[in-house]
């Protein structure tokens, strides 16, 4: 079973795209405020509007900066899980796994993996099954059904 590859990538990229159409978005507000439409009114030129949508923009690229490494495709078996990061690929045996935990309110499951004598955490998703009630996800998903196996059979 691997993480889902579409989600990895929204989830891997999310701030960056965020911060360029922030960072579009805030550059036209300044130049061409007629392109945009706030209550059905043409929008004028305001440089708090355009100072606002700017910072938020230039706050998601250090963030993108920061987590893009997190993000790993994760392939989990019966007794190795391997970690693939861009063009390095890690193979662990279960036992080296040191923690293993989900991510609350993040939407498809996210979880969190340590290993021991590595200070890094990754990050992985799995399916789009799973069921989510005010912000609580429970993973539905075969990969979810592994590790939540995986963990109580090691004390995970």
């Amino acid at each position: 079973m691997e993480s889902n590859n579409l989600f990895h990538y929204f989830l891997k990229y999310l701030f960056l795209g965020l911060g360029i159409i922030l960072s579009i978005t805030s550059i036209l507000s300044w130049f061409f405020p007629e392109l945009f439409w706030i209550n059905g009114e043409k929008m004028e030129q305001n440089i708090v509007t355009t100072l606002f949508f700017g910072k938020i923009g230039i706050i998601c690229f250090p963030l993108f900066i920061a987590i893009k490494d997190k993000f790993v495709i994760v392939k989990l078996g019966g007794q190795n899980v391997t970690i693939k990061n861009g063009e390095n690929e890690r193979k662990i045996n279960w036992m080296e796994v040191e923690s293993l935990s989900l991510i609350q309110f993040v939407y498809p499951p996210l979880y969190k993996l340590k290993v021991k004598g590595d200070e890094k955490v990754y990050w992985f998703n799995t399916e789009n099954e799973f069921i989510k009630a005010s912000g609580f996800v429970k993973d539905l998903s075969d990969m979810g059904d592994l590790i939540q196996k995986k963990k109580r059979e090691l004390g995970i």
